[in-house]
């Protein structure tokens, strides 16, 4: 009974879907998976994205992160969440991210951008692989959370240093 949208990080690769595809009918925006082969759409989206509420608190979190992960990817991220922000209906009232690690990042972004609560799920590799800094302040700022496994819980609840972790 929601009204959802999707915004995916990448384009499928693979020509095999699950047969519960075919039953779902929220539109799909592909972000750009990497930003110099969308120049101009980056472009746009950080014109429309820079005149937002939250655009400055996000470029300060941004960067402070990048200082910790000087890499292409959080760049990546940051241009997709630029772009997700911008092109988002204006009637969303929540971001959730299914996975904790590259998704998080965007959409713990584009919610700030928005001045948006986001949520996120949790599952193996995002766990065991982000982390623990980026871990405890993504938790931290998330509304709620979900994982896949007692294991994955525990692993967050001790990443987090027990405060936040209520909202898993």
């Amino acid at each position: 009974g929601l009204a959802i949208g999707i915004f995916s990080l990448r384009r499928p690769t693979g020509c095999l879907t699950h047969e519960m595809h075919g039953q779902i009918t929220a539109p799909v925006i592909y972000l750009p998976e990497y930003l110099y082969r969308e120049p101009l759409r980056v472009l746009l989206g950080w014109w429309r994205a820079r005149r937002l509420p939250g655009y400055g608190a996000a470029k300060a979190q941004w960067r402070r992160d990048l200082a910790r992960d000087f890499s292409a990817s959080r760049g990546r991220r940051f241009g997709q969440a630029l772009v997700l922000a911008a092109e988002m209906r204006p009637d969303f009232s929540r971001l959730h991210a299914h996975f904790l690690h590259t998704p998080g990042s965007v959409a713990r972004y584009g919610a700030m951008l928005r001045g948006l609560p986001w949520s996120f799920s949790a599952h193996a590799r995002d766990i065991w692989t982000t982390p623990q800094w980026e871990l405890r302040e993504k938790i931290a700022e998330a509304e709620w959370g979900t994982v896949c496994s007692a294991a994955g819980l525990a692993r967050l609840r001790a990443v987090a240093d027990a405060g936040p972790a209520r909202k898993l």
